[in-house]
C-alpha cells in the first residue's frame, strides 16, 4: 500500500460537474470532514460548481481556491492541465471550458459510432442521459455499458472499450498545448501538469513534454496524485527542481472508491524538497 495519508490541501478533486460522484456541495462537506483547510475543486472543462464549492467552503473557514482540469494534447498526446487560481468570471478560461465543452460532444458521438462498429448497440444519447448536467466524458459511456449487461464493472469497460488504446483514432481532438497555452498565461492563473505518471511516455519522452509545458508559460507539475506510487512521487519531486516547476498535489477525487481515493488523501511529499504550490495561498 503507498504511503498515503489524509492532508490538509487538496488541489484536485471532481464534482457531478463533471465525472465525480458528489455535488460540489457535498464534496466540499466531505473534503472540510476529513480536515481538508485548503481545497480546489476541478471539474474537467468546466467552472460551473465552483460558486456553489466556493460559498460552501466560506461557510466552513475553509480557504478555495478556483480550478478547472483542462483537456489538452502535446503532439497528439491527450494530456490533463489543471488551471488553479483564476477569476470566477476569468473569460479565457470560460472561452476554452466552452470550446472543450462541445468537443467533448463531438468526442462522444465519435465514442459511439466506434463502439457501434465494434457490435454494440449506440450508447451515445443513453450516455447523454447519464451524464446529467455534467461534462460528457468515457465514465459516463462506462457507466451505461455496465447498466445495459455489456460489462461487468467500469474497469472492464474501459479494459475492452475505453482506454486509449481502444479508442486511438479519436485521441487528437483537444487543442495542442501551443494553441492554449498563450491565453492562459495571460490570465496569470497557475498551469498544472496533472499526474504526469498516468502518460504512456517514456521518461525521454515525459522531459520533452516538461521542456515545451515551461517554455509556453507552465508554472508547476502534480508531483502527488492519489495513491501515487511513493517512488513515482520522488522522481516527479526531481523533475520539479530540476525544470524549476513549483509543486502541485491533491487526491484527484470522483467518489469514494476506496480507502486510498477519498478526498484529501494522496501519496506523502517531501515538503522541504519541493516548491508548494500552495504557499501563496496560505495566509
Amino acid at each position: 500500500m503507498p504511503d498515503t495519508r489524509y492532508q490538509p490541501i487538496d488541489l484536485h478533486t471532481h464534482s457531478t460537474a463533471s465525472d465525480g460522484q458528489l455535488t460540489p456541495i457535498e464534496l466540499v462537506q466531505l473534503a472540510h470532514q476529513e480536515g481538508v483547510q485548503m481545497f480546489a475543486l476541478t471539474d474537467h472543462d468546466t467552472t460551473s460548481g465552483l460558486k456553489q464549492a466556493r460559498n460552501t467552503a466560506n461557510s466552513l473557514g475553509m480557504t478555495f481556491i478556483n480550478g478547472c482540469e483542462l483537456s489538452v494534447a502535446w503532439k497528439k498526446i491527450p494530456l490533463h492541465m489543471v488551471a488553479l487560481g483564476f477569476e470566477e468570471d476569468c473569460a479565457i478560461i470560460g472561452k476554452w471550458t466552452k470550446k472543450n465543452q462541445t468537443v467533448r460532444l463531438e468526442r462522444g458521438r465519435q465514442i459511439a459510432d466506434l463502439l457501434s462498429k465494434k457490435g454494440l448497440p449506440d450508447l451515445f444519447d443513453k450516455a447523454i442521459e447519464e451524464a446529467g448536467g455534467s461534462q460528457l466524458g468515457r465514465p459516463h459511456f462506462a457507466k451505461v455499458m455496465v447498466r445495459e449487461g455489456i460489462v461487468k464493472d467500469t474497469n472492464k469497460a474501459f479494459d475492452h472499450y475505453l482506454n486509449n488504446k481502444k479508442l486511438g483514432q479519436i485521441r487528437d481532438v483537444w487543442p495542442q498545448l501551443e494553441e492554449i497555452m498563450p491565453e492562459l498565461t495571460a490570465s496569470k492563473c497557475e498551469l498544472v501538469l496533472a499526474h504526469p505518471k498516468r502518460y504512456p511516455l517514456t521518461v525521454t519522452k515525459l522531459k520533452s513534454v516538461l521542456q515545451d509545458f515551461s517554455k509556453l508559460g507552465g508554472s508547476a507539475i502534480e508531483v502527488a496524485s492519489g495513491n501515487e506510487r511513493p517512488d513515482h512521487v520522488r522522481f516527479l519531486e526531481r523533475l520539479s527542481r530540476e525544470f524549476g516547476f513549483k509543486a502541485s498535489v491533491g487526491s484527484d477525487y470522483h467518489g469514494p472508491f476506496g480507502p486510498w481515493t477519498q478526498v484529501g488523501r494522496f501519496t506523502q511529499v517531501h515538503e522541504q524538497e519541493i516548491s508548494p504550490i500552495w504557499y501563496q495561498w496560505q495566509t
